[in-house]
């Protein structure tokens, strides 16, 4: 069991004197520097590096993108409010004789996130392995290590859980291979040329004038374009807020949810970049089956 920080023994029962004592006990709380754990997390290797070539390797397109937590200021508010907890649950076991177990460090972040997103023209599988810590009753850390993975098609979603094994959803034999593949998305040349042909139609002409009124000012050719991990990109705005930078680099362009590789996402103030990515890459199809490796359940979802 951890000591007790000296400067809680002088605590006087009086408010003030208790919370000018938790004050100087934040002052001198332990420095942050990663945990074991949290390293672990940070510098986790991408999942295909654990698999044997096989004989019939599938191409696609890899993207491996980490947090860019470390500025961020809700993250850090995370990381100030657990140590204020911690903090005042030391103060307050201690008058209480209850167990304390005070953090000999803190973590350098609250939350940690690497993503490994595999994508085939008809298929995409994201790896997640995150890092999260709370405050248990005793006032010790508990640190969370996750590995999940996602997979998506048309045919649906497969969830997994890669710590405890098991997988939820459509996670057929297959792992979707025979998934049918979206089609693009029309680009804005045939956009444009698809509503110039409506205009010239005299039965639609009044109402395509009234659209075109309407939407306004056609839209700039695309965002703004940026080069992330070796890869050019382009700057597109999602839904609720979420943008990224996208690539429709390569021998083909993932349809499964987003349209290509996602290079650098941000929802509201938190952002995730790619430290690597590579295209066309050739690699184990097991890697889109991670709950066909042995010793998981799987819940079948009823169609």
């Amino acid at each position: 069991m951890k000591s007790v920080p000296s400067c809680l023994h002088a605590a006087a029962p009086l408010a003030l004197s208790l919370a000018l004592s938790l004050a100087a006990c934040l002052a001198s709380a332990p420095a942050h520097a990663a945990t074991s754990v949290e390293r672990r997390v940070d510098t986790a290797s991408a999942p295909h590096l654990a698999l044997k070539p096989g004989n019939k390797p599938v191409t696609v397109h890899y993207a491996h993108l980490k947090d860019d937590y470390r500025d961020s200021p809700g993250v850090k508010s995370q990381l100030d409010d657990l140590k204020q907890k911690v903090t005042f649950c030391i103060a307050a076991n201690s008058r209480l004789g209850r167990p304390v177990r005070a953090p000999a460090e803190f973590p350098e972040q609250a939350l940690r996130v690497n993503e490994f997103e595999y994508s085939a023209p008809n298929r995409r599988i994201l790896y997640t392995i995150a890092y999260t810590v709370r405050m248990a009753d005793d006032c010790s850390l508990v640190e969370t290590e996750e590995r999940n993975a996602v997979l998506r098609s048309t045919k649906g979603e497969c969830e997994i859980d890669l710590v405890r094994k098991t997988a939820r959803g459509v996670c057929d034999a297959r792992a979707h291979a025979d998934a049918a593949a979206n089609p693009p998305a029309p680009g804005r040349e045939q956009m444009e040329k698809t509503r110039a042909a409506l205009e010239a139609d005299p039965r639609l002409a009044e109402r395509m004038a009234v659209l075109r009124r309407l939407s306004g000012a056609p839209a700039p050719a695309g965002g703004a374009k940026r080069n992330i991990a070796g890869h050019a990109c382009e700057m597109v705005q999602g839904m609720a807020g979420i943008q990224g930078c996208v690539s429709k680099a390569g021998s083909f362009i993932p349809t499964v949810g987003v349209e290509g590789v996602t290079l650098q996402r941000t929802v509201g103030k938190e952002s995730s970049t790619a430290v690597e990515a590579r295209l066309d890459m050739k690699t184990d199809p097991a890697i889109f089956a991670p709950y066909q490796g042995g010793g998981y359940t799987i819940t079948a979802e009823r169609t």
